[in-house]
């Protein structure tokens, strides 16, 4: 097996975020109790944490919350702190909270995309993401749209879910078009962003 390396995290970067996960918890509530978070410096922490494809997680089976620092560095995330792990607590808190709840959202997700069942899950993140984001950006004044001004594609192509999902935080948010993303040329992206938006609004609480 080959060997995996990675730059070397910051020394502070643990330290600060460290210090910002009392101030995360209690974004939610001072009752809110979880583990400290499991710090992640290498691809191999992270493979041995499960963290795939993401820079942060909480695992549901045993509410453990993960955090890659070395991807947090890589990506200019080092100021966010709280945001993150206050976003990674909320789906302890909100959305789906425990493993039942997320069963019967996929099962009601399920339901509602005939034929197109195995996007299940993806669903799922993108609702629960949605609804914990807003929270925090307009309830707890969080800076979440400064999370993503971070880690805006200027660079490449953009998938059409990524453009829909930023659209739909810029109507949430009262941004100006283009501020998340690059310019959207389809017109069904810009409706169905709309719907997005009420529909979080209506289900927000």
């Amino acid at each position: 097996m080959t060997a995996l390396s990675d730059a070397p995290v910051a020394p502070a970067l643990k330290e600060r975020w460290q210090a910002s996960w009392e101030p995360a918890l209690a974004t939610w509530s001072r009752f809110t109790k979880l583990s400290d978070p499991r710090w992640c410096e290498t691809r191999r922490d992270e493979k041995r944490e499960g963290l795939n494809s993401s820079f942060a997680m909480i695992r549901l089976i045993d509410h453990a919350v993960v955090i890659s620092l070395r991807q947090v560095q890589d990506l200019h995330l080092e100021s966010f702190g709280r945001e993150i792990l206050a976003h990674e607590v909320g789906h302890h808190v909100l959305a789906p909270a425990d493993l039942r709840d997320n069963a019967r959202l996929l099962a009601r997700i399920r339901a509602g995309i005939p034929t197109r069942e195995q996007h299940a899950g993806m669903v799922a993140n993108l609702y629960t993401d949605l609804l914990i984001n807003d929270r925090l950006q307009r309830s707890a004044a969080l800076d979440m749209v400064g999370v993503y001004r971070a880690l805006r594609p200027d660079k490449g192509p953009v998938t059409p879910i990524w453009c829909l999902y930023m659209r739909i935080y810029e109507i949430l948010w009262g941004l100006q078009s283009n501020t998340l993303i690059p310019p959207i040329a389809d017109r069904r992206i810009q409706m169905d962003a709309g719907l997005g938006a009420k529909v979080i609004r209506v289900y927000g609480r």
